[in-house]
């Protein structure tokens, strides 16, 4: 769960004391009393820091140097753009006591708030802050659906997913299984890595390498890169993806083993792994799948997030059916992953996948 501050703007307000007769006994210490401004609006806003959605309440005063200000109209502010201009949202009226309040004033983005007294020309207190916080993403709720729905199919199943707040959560999580063709995605990032610290552009024979490899899951182009950067290459990434459940598979690179907590984190971490001048190739690569190749995560997901992604499957050997991929669309970027063997086809592994997907957008039926 976040931790939620809470941010506090201060209004200034000017205090009246009386001097105590010489000699006289002090007085029993009293709690100090918020003084009364000698004029102008004071304003409390609670909460000032929120979810999307949620509620405000706008409550203060308004005094001249007469006293309170009884029956003035007032009206609540909230600021637009950036040339500094307020948008009315809200009209009451003090009470005799020079009182206002504005109840459940609903906030959808951070803002600055103030009131302003109508009849005194536009006379305003000071603004104050308020943020809005987006909710996490995916909300918990979600998270758990995704896990009830999981572990009621078939097979031996895992799922992980990490949301906009780098926080990893799921069922199963640390549980290993062969990767089969979802470590290509990691071979595309030892390769680019080989490029970049060589100095070498990407040059035609390496893309004739890498996009069959990622396009269209080619196994022979999956040896050759493993053949190009070597094992240790491989250690590497998975080491510096924070993949603590990884184990080498030697030369049979779809025999390497993961947990869907790896592969969730690798694609989190998925742009600070690739070397900056070969990140839009990457991100190209991973996100143009060829279509028979794009269920599970992308199916349900797309065209609401942009998703890059990649599956591995070994039906006939393991029943094994896995993807794992990263969303984004503005302001959220999470991923995810699930891993499944011991399916009775290759079809119910997919749709276990789509099924977890729909699950965490909120989609499921």
């Amino acid at each position: 769960m976040r931790t939620r501050g809470l941010l506090v703007s201060a209004v200034a307000l000017v205090g009246l004391c009386a001097a105590a007769p010489a000699g006289a006994e002090a007085a029993p210490a009293r709690r100090p009393v918020t003084p009364v401004p000698s004029s102008g609006i004071t304003m409390h806003v609670v909460p000032r820091r929120l979810m999307r959605g949620r509620y405000v309440t706008v409550s203060g005063r308004l005094v001249d140097p007469a006293g309170p200000v009884a029956g003035e109209r007032l009206e609540l502010q909230f600021a637009v753009g950036r040339r500094g201009r307020f948008l009315d949202i809200a009209h009451t009226v003090t009470t005799p006591d020079g009182r206002y309040r504005f109840p459940r004033v609903p906030v959808e983005r951070s803002t600055l708030v103030r009131v302003i007294d109508i009849v005194a020309g536009g006379r305003a207190g000071a603004a104050v802050l308020v943020t809005v916080e987006p909710p996490l993403y995916p909300v918990s709720a979600r998270v758990v659906a995704a896990a009830h729905y999981l572990a009621s199919r078939a097979g031996v199943t895992a799922f992980a997913v990490v949301d906009d707040e780098g926080k990893l959560a799921g069922l199963d999580m640390h549980r290993r299984f062969h990767s089969a063709s979802v470590v290509k995605s990691m071979l595309l990032v030892a390769y680019l890595r080989m490029l970049a610290a060589a100095g070498r552009p990407l040059d035609a024979y390496s893309q004739a390498l890498l996009y069959p490899m990622i396009h269209s899951s080619d196994n022979g182009a999956a040896s050759a890169v493993l053949g190009a950067v070597g094992g240790n290459a491989l250690d590497r990434v998975a080491r510096d993806a924070h993949m603590g459940d990884y184990q080498s598979g030697g030369g049979t690179w779809g025999f390497t083993e993961v947990s869907a907590a790896d592969l969730a984190g690798f694609f989190y971490r998925q742009d600070e792994l690739i070397p900056r001048r070969f990140d839009g190739y990457a991100r190209w690569l991973l996100s143009g799948i060829e279509a028979s190749e794009s269920w599970g995560i992308p199916a349900v997901a797309r065209p609401e997030f942009q998703v890059f992604f990649k599956g591995g499957w070994l039906p006939e050997v393991e029943g094994l059916v896995n993807q794992a991929g990263r969303l984004e669309r503005p302001g959220i970027t999470f991923a995810m992953s699930v891993l499944t063997t011991h399916d009775p086809s290759m079809l119910y592994g997919e749709q276990t996948i789509e099924g977890v997907t729909a699950r965490l957008l909120g989609r499921a039926r």
